[in-house]
């Protein structure tokens, strides 16, 4: 190599490693907090942003007539931003945002609470059970999905649910609530076990209906009230959905734990805004926010009554990046394109179940009327039934992934620039992004410290010390990832089967 080729070379690397470390420069940032519990919940918002929040925010106070917890949240406790970008990723996804939050170190996305290599990481609510605590997950995903999971276990691949869920059997959490029964009924299982019967005979109470969550005393839960995740809040509400409400699971699962004299730890993970950013579903997402906002408060009230125990709150990533943009001259009809949101009864799941593979555009015209009270053209219909039939999508299939979904959320945009004849929302995609994201504690003994950025894997740092324990987990650096990686080329990437990452 020439002289002048070497030294360009060398000017490269010299900029690529400066641009690392300055990318890396968040995971510097470790706030002063040095709060000591007895107990730590930690609240997850998956798939949750700003524009999420925003939205929830002018819902809640305009047509509920009331402030979100999350607002008081913000107001009174310490809040602040958080990378998400994964080891190997910018773009994250759960189970490797899970693992940052659990062990404290940057895993490749699709494993669970372990390096691509096979090095196991111990995660946070492991080593709080070694200490004696009891253990509670709280979820409106299936409860052995990756954010709940990344907290508990260690398995090379978060699809692997019927594994997860005998893995629970073996880790002996108190509580975990949930979907999924799938994973539990010998009915369905690919090997016919019965989870059920195991549990049963491990101590817990298993329920499966809200009225067998509340007529149950057990000590012990395994609660799974659909087969796979919990039905959207917005169906819950509005279209008769009979499951527990995510304010319901966290209310069975306090009082359980907090009953065990060593204190406990919880997570609780409001799961499906994620999935409703993915369809581009506006109320469904909208709903799903304003229940994570009643399970908050829930848990906000506990911490008020119970001083020693510590709040953290986080979002794993941001999702679809939705935008209520401006409408009308000088904007001045961009509140009037949120109200809409009050017509809409059901989430895009809900309707496509109901539409089957064959639907007629006279149909789609009706389930579009009677749950998100729009009116759609005939051309419109036929959009839809093409995108269910010939999966012609729209705008793209690429960009817009989450197919039928985004098409029929793309036919309900807002077509008057003067006045919104619907809501004023847009997504960018149907797939997670990279900004940094939500993260705040509150609790007593806090203060007044500052956040400002932090690395998502701080929030590990943050729990060993709330809850006095030292352990660091092996830390893999992105080039040995990135060997591993590429030794694998030709192997599958382990990615959710159902999308819904």
């Amino acid at each position: 190599m020439k002289r002048r080729d070497l030294l360009k070379a060398g000017i490269l690397a010299g900029a690529a490693a400066s641009l690392s470390a300055r990318a890396q420069s968040a995971q510097a940032n470790q706030p002063g907090i040095l709060t000591r519990a007895r107990n730590l919940i930690f609240f997850a918002y998956d798939g949750m942003g700003w524009e999420d929040y925003a939205i929830a925010q002018f819902y809640s106070r305009q047509v509920l007539g009331k402030p979100l917890a999350l607002e008081r949240f913000l107001a009174s406790g310490v809040s602040g931003l958080q990378n998400t970008n994964s080891l190997t990723s910018f773009v994250t996804e759960s189970s490797a945002a899970g693992n940052a939050w659990s062990t404290g170190v940057k895993t490749v996305n699709g494993g669970l609470a372990i390096h691509i290599d096979g090095r196991k990481l111990t995660p946070i609510f492991a080593l709080a059970k070694q200490q004696g605590k009891a253990v509670g997950v709280v979820t409106t995903a299936t409860v052995t999905h990756a954010t709940p999971a990344s907290f508990l276990v260690s398995n090379p691949d978060r699809n692997a649910e019927e594994e997860i869920a005998q893995q629970y059997l073996e880790f002996g959490a108190e509580v975990y609530l949930g979907g999924g029964q799938r994973f539990f009924d010998p009915a369905v299982r690919r090997d016919k076990r019965d989870m059920y019967a195991e549990f049963a005979a491990k101590g817990y109470g298993v329920v499966k209906t809200l009225g067998e969550l509340r007529a149950s005393n057990a000590s012990k839960l395994l609660g799974v009230f659909s087969s796979s995740h919990v039905p959207y809040e917005a169906d819950r509400r509005f279209q008769g959905v009979n499951v527990p409400s995510l304010a319901d699971m966290t209310r069975a699962a306090l009082p359980r734990l907090a009953a065990y004299s060593k204190g406990f730890v919880l997570q609780v993970e409001a799961a499906r805004i994620d999935h409703a950013n993915h369809l581009n579903d506006p109320a469904g997402s909208l709903w799903d926010i304003l229940a994570a906002d009643e399970a908050l408060e829930v848990v906000m009230n506990f911490v008020d009554q119970n001083p020693d125990t510590l709040l953290i709150i986080g979002s794993d990533h941001a999702c679809g990046a939705p935008a209520l943009y401006g409408a009308g001259p000088s904007y001045r009809e961009s509140s009037a394109g949120v109200l809409q949101l009050e017509a809409q009864k059901g989430t895009f799941e809900f309707m496509l179940a109901r539409l089957g593979n064959n639907p007629t555009p006279d149909q789609v015209v009706e389930i579009f009327r009677t749950v998100k009270g729009v009116t759609l053209k005939p051309e419109q219909a036929q959009v839809v039934v093409d995108a269910i039939t010939r999966r012609v999508f729209q705008p793209d299939g690429v960009r817009y992934g989450i197919q039928p979904a985004n098409t029929l959320s793309w036919v309900m945009r807002q077509t008057n620039a003067n006045k919104p004849d619907l809501p004023n929302i847009g997504w960018n995609s149907g797939q997670h992004t990279a900004s940094p994201t939500i993260f705040g504690v509150y609790g007593r003994g806090i203060g007044a410290a500052r956040i400002g950025l932090i690395d998502n894997t701080y929030n590990f740092t943050l729990m060993t010390r709330a809850l006095g324990i030292r352990f660091q987990n092996p830390v893999m650096s992105e080039q040995e990832a990135l060997e591993v990686l590429k030794s694998r080329a030709g192997a599958p990437t382990l990615h959710p089967e159902d999308v819904l990452a």
